[in-house]
């Protein structure tokens, strides 16, 4: 039997494809979604965390604690939508503005215009792109990522830098972006260095700030796929993309290296991405998440006939259908059956949601979710 481990040896075991205890779990919450699981689960912790223009929460490190969550992510204090109540409207460092909409359970934020729309690649050169992160942020970065290691067990994620083809289509809007990426590959490739520069800047400074403490590193989001199918050809991957985006990754790997670090660093990509994944692997990417499941091609099954044993996998667990629709029952047996398929007791896997919990997901369904992966040993 394998002795009992801390959320960080846990975490550290599977990256390293070590037999595990239990498998480890993750758990990003979106604002309304965290509201759902302190009702639920009574726990309190002064004032609320504020949201992300994504809605994204990071909630108190006692909240993970208590609930068994073994990875907590770190980032630079960059909110804008949060003083008391959700503002109407906000604009990120980006430039690119966002309004609030209500749903039926919630709310979210959503792109509502592209300020680099119709640019010439001369006003790339006088826009006015984010600045590094101050001395003083990566201070009390670095003061609050020491006292979350020092006061818990947790395994702490980092991610600073912002995704790089996301803000892209944010300041041209996805018409614009894909038509001049085939057109104009001039215009957009110097638009994806000059946002490369920013994200790659950002994450050599969280990694100078924390990077001994972290095990892992989140390399943004780079939304490769659909439900169906790559949204790019593999040429256009493989020959434009990947390498603005493996400089960026290159230079995390160097950082992380320089600093003593042993974290891995991970991708997320939505989709039906398993054609591309060799080719993610070449570029330097340890761990991928989420793992949609219901894409083409991206049964856990399959990925870890595939991948496992030379791949890290975060995520897996649907949230477009079981998560806010099924039973607590179900999403069980379906937790259960994702880490059978993965092979999680035998490390190079981290459950988790596949993607930020949104506030149709009932909080007995995240419970249920975490007890399957406490309960499997």
């Amino acid at each position: 039997m394998i002795t009992k481990m801390t959320s960080r040896e846990r975490v550290a075991a599977a990256l390293n494809f070590q037999t595990v205890d239990r498998v480890p779990a993750d758990l990003n919450l979106s604002y309304h979604a965290y509201l759902k699981m302190c009702e639920k689960t009574g726990f309190t912790a002064g004032s609320l965390p504020k949201p992300s223009l994504a809605m994204e929460v990071t909630p108190d490190p006692r909240f993970y604690e208590k609930l068994g969550v073994d990875v907590y992510s770190v980032k630079f204090d960059g909110c804008a939508t949060f003083d008391g109540t959700l503002k109407e409207t906000a604009t990120d460092v980006w430039g690119i503005p966002y309004r609030r909409v209500f749903q039926q359970s919630g709310a979210l934020y959503e792109v509502d215009g592209h300020p680099l729309m119709g640019a010439t690649i001369e006003d790339l050169e006088s826009y006015p792109w984010p600045a590094a992160p101050a001395e003083a942020m990566k201070a009390s970065l670095r003061d609050e990522v020491q006292r979350i290691y020092e006061s818990t067990g947790l395994a702490l994620c980092g991610r600073f830098g912002a995704p790089i083809m996301e803000v892209a289509v944010g300041l041209l809007g996805f018409e614009e972006w894909f038509m001049r990426l085939l057109t104009e590959p001039e215009f957009t490739g110097s638009l994806l260095r000059k946002i490369e520069s920013v994200a790659t800047g950002w994450d050599l400074a969280g990694i100078e700030a924390c990077g001994g403490y972290l095990a892992i590193l989140k390399v943004s989001g780079e939304d490769f796929g659909s439900q169906q199918s790559l949204l790019y050809s593999p040429k256009t991957i493989r020959e434009f993309l990947l390498p603005i985006l493996r400089h960026r990754w290159d230079a995390a790997h160097a950082a992380l290296k320089a600093c003593g670090s042993s974290g891995k660093v991970m991708l997320h990509t939505c989709g039906a991405v398993k054609r591309i994944i060799p080719d993610l692997m070449a570029a330097g990417i340890e761990v991928l998440d989420p793992i949609q499941p219901k894409a083409v091609e991206m049964n856990p099954t399959g990925l870890y006939a595939a991948f496992g044993g030379k791949l890290a996998f975060h995520g897996g667990i649907d949230v477009q259908d079981i998560l806010p629709n099924g039973t607590p029952e179900r999403v069980s047996e379906h937790a259960r059956e994702v880490i059978a398929s993965l092979h999680g007791l035998e490390g190079g896997y981290i459950l988790s949601p596949s993607h930020t919990v949104q506030a149709d997901v009932p909080a007995e369904n995240l419970m249920a979710m975490l007890q399957a992966a406490r309960d499997l040993r």
